[in-house]
């Protein structure tokens, strides 16, 4: 669950730094100048005629030529990583170094191994957090959480999530190169996707599910597509898994992009006296509902709420639960403990669809 803390308690927003100036980064500058507990300091990116157009458009004071100048800036409190997670740990121990605390894009890292480097490097009292945490941020989050908290669903048996996006119309300016190479992102659609995914599945709990054990399918590109993504992208589009957790808890999950077939999308979790059907991606045409076991009637329903959500709301949410972390001292949404969870279950799907077996999760961070 999110950090809990009351704005009321926090007495003077984070100055933050930006590390990236793309679309991602270019949000992060956004949302921090909107909000009232975060201020953005200052900015990087390796085009610095970039990094200066958006520093003068959201009234960033400091654009930076690297990452030492950035860190020598007391106002400077945390840093935001918005950039291709082959690229983050070197700076990530930098900024951990100088004291800083961390907020990561997504993926967390490239590995789960990147992880336990993080929590080495991390000092008492630093804050290190991911943003695959943005989907449970959302108020539409709280009344999922809250159904789950009163046991509407008896005890929890499993989940089932399918979320297939067919092509579109081949683009003329292609996808950035790390949506789809795994040098880059540490694998495709399911490092981009995939960890939002697990977070929400693993975290809307009121005590967080622990994977124990995956078997995993993968596929890349339709041999009509290729030309639809940069040159070399060996990352998977469709994967498929078995996911059993600790209590028997059983996880069923699909998810494709470039899907050569009609848009998909189902996510129920289930108990023995009621299910829950909803929707992680906000989504004002749609409505959570909640069935449950009735010993006259059968089976009846009830709506829990349909979304309130806007698509701005997914960047603000992750950045105020960092903030409050920080002032606080509270654990952020998505720590390094969780997120080593999530990390380690996405590497067992990849060693699973490898060797063809079912493979153990990693449990020790």
């Amino acid at each position: 669950m999110a950090c809990t803390v009351a704005w009321t308690d926090v007495t003077s927003p984070i100055g933050i730094g930006v590390v990236g100036c793309g679309v991602i980064g270019t949000q992060h500058v956004r949302v921090a100048s909107a909000l009232p507990c975060a201020s953005p300091r200052a900015v990087l990116d390796l085009e610095r005629d970039r990094a200066e157009v958006l520093a003068a458009a959201h009234g960033v004071p400091r654009v930076c030529a690297n990452l030492e100048e950035m860190l020598a800036l007391s106002e400077v409190e945390a840093v935001v990583m918005a950039v291709p997670a082959a690229f983050r740990m070197p700076m990530s121990r930098q900024v951990l170094a100088a004291g800083r605390h961390l907020l990561l894009e997504k993926p967390v890292a490239m590995n789960a191994g990147e992880v336990r480097l993080l929590e080495a490097w991390r000092g008492r009292g630093q804050v290190v957090a991911c943003c695959a945490a943005r989907f449970r941020c959302l108020e539409s989050f709280v009344p999922v959480h809250e159904v789950l908290a009163a046991r509407k669903l008896g005890t929890p048996q499993g989940a089932v999530f399918r979320a297939l996006t067919p092509a579109q119309p081949r683009p003329d300016i292609l996808p950035p190169a790390w949506r789809l190479q795994s040098r880059l992102n540490g694998g495709g659609v399911l490092m981009n996707w995939g960890c939002y995914d697990l977070d929400y599945l693993l975290g809307m709990w009121p005590e967080p599910l622990v994977p124990r054990t995956v078997r995993a399918r993968m596929w890349g590109l339709g041999p009509d597509y290729r030309n639809f993504v940069v040159p070399d992208s060996d990352g998977e589009t469709h994967v498929v898994a078995w996911i059993e957790c600790a209590d028997g808890f059983q996880i069923s999950y699909e998810r494709g992009e470039y899907h050569p077939g009609p848009r998909r999308a189902e996510f129920q979790v289930f108990g023995d006296r009621g299910s829950l059907d909803l929707t992680m991606v906000p989504n004002r045409d749609r409505a959570d509902v909640l069935w449950c076991s009735d010993d006259a009637a059968g089976c009846v329903s009830e709506t829990v709420q349909r979304h309130p959500d806007r698509a701005a709301d997914l960047h603000s949410g992750v950045v105020e639960d960092f903030c409050r972390a920080v002032r606080s001292g509270c654990e952020p949404a998505a720590g390094l403990d969780f997120s080593f969870r999530v990390q380690a279950t996405l590497d067992a799907m990849y060693r699973s669809a490898r060797t063809g077996c079912a493979v153990e999760v990693e449990s020790d961070l």
